[in-house]
């Protein structure tokens, strides 16, 4: 099923989206979200997209919750997708 959420473009990708942070997409998951947002905005699946998954170096949070299950979490409508850079531990001491 379909359904249309607000997408939280990164720094880097806003380029793609012509500078626009916020934009809506429609999707049941976050790949079928990317899949819609490429066919306005090309070169956005490619750029959060590798090889089928999520590119090293990023994660998606959907609703503030990061989802372990990347382009394969589901989303509802209304939901806040946001990708993100992924976040580095610290070193161990």
């Amino acid at each position: 099923m379909s359904h249309e959420v607000t997408v939280f473009v990164p720094t880097g990708m806003r380029p793609l989206t012509d500078g626009v942070r916020v934009v809506t997409a429609r999707g049941g998951t976050v790949g079928e979200i990317a899949r819609d947002l490429e066919s306005r905005y090309p070169g956005f699946y490619e750029s959060l997209v590798e090889d089928g998954r999520l590119r090293s170096g990023l994660a998606v949070a959907i609703n503030n919750e990061e989802q372990p299950l990347g382009l394969l979490a589901k989303v509802q409508r209304g939901d806040e997708v946001h990708i993100l850079p992924a976040m580095a531990g610290g070193s161990a001491m």
